[in-house]
């Protein structure tokens, strides 16, 4: 019996690491086919191989010498002036996603190839952590950060669903470092955010930044998973409807 639970969890931790490439070597550039913008897109996660995010700066660098504009994620408070709002928003992240990626480990812990607290890597290669923008020749002067604020997700997610409510565990727990260990969300809220919020809005927002903008050449850098839902705003927005994807 042993062995058989051990054989089927190696089995699904297998299948999780395929299914979030972490293992692959190199990126795969894709297109979104418009009249009047060109739009390429690299799938990128937060953990994986050096050579699979040499590969993105490669195309990166290449990319925007040929004046294409970088459009990629992140959900930070950089706007958000008090201090206090942009650590209760974080430790409202947590508690959603009942994870929260440290700052001096990132989403793995590469001590215990642990990946989000959650998989443990068993595999042949060495991962490391997503690199900074800059580090994957994201030129910073041109490119343009087009996701939305953490304050800004967070409050369009609890004018819909309630206030994410923070207990004394929440404010004990350090986001430097500690595991969390503190009641989490309902796991029917946070499948809402996860798909609503943290996919869907974040798309639309995209979208719209993309179908606003006077660039006709833009390059997204963004997660894998936003991909065809980008394509979908997208097909919304244009009125030509000739959106396709390729």
């Amino acid at each position: 019996m042993i062995f058989t639970v051990t054989s089927c969890a190696s089995i699904f931790n297998k299948r999780i690491i395929k299914k979030l490439g972490v293992e692959n070597e190199k990126t795969e550039l894709k297109s979104i086919g418009s009249k009047e913008k060109k739009i390429l897109f690299i799938p990128i996660h937060h953990v994986g191989r050096e050579e699979y995010y040499n590969d993105i700066s490669n195309k990166v660098d290449s990319l925007q010498k040929l004046d294409y504009i970088v459009f990629y994620e992140g959900v930070i408070d950089d706007k958000e002036k008090d201090s206090l709002i942009r650590k209760k928003n974080l430790l409202k992240l947590r508690k959603i996603m009942s994870f929260f990626p440290q700052r001096n480990k990132g989403y793995l812990d590469t001590i215990t190839n642990i990946i989000a607290d959650k998989i443990k890597y068993k595999g042949e290669y060495k991962l490391i952590n997503q690199p900074r923008h800059s580090e994957l020749k994201i030129d910073s002067l041109s490119s343009i950060r087009a996701d939305v604020s953490l304050t800004e997700l967070i409050t369009e997610f609890e004018k819909n669903n309630g206030e994410i409510k923070l207990d004394s565990c929440d404010y004990r727990f350090s986001l430097k470092g500690e595991k969390y260990e503190c009641k989490k969300a309902k796991k029917s809220l946070r499948k809402i955010f996860e798909r609503e919020y943290v996919k869907d809005y974040r798309n639309k927002s995209l979208a719209e930044k993309i179908m606003n903008t006077k660039k006709n050449k833009i390059l997204v850098v963004y997660g894998d998973a936003h991909y065809t839902g980008l394509w979908y705003e997208l097909y919304l927005l244009d009125k030509s409807k000739r959106i396709s994807i390729k």
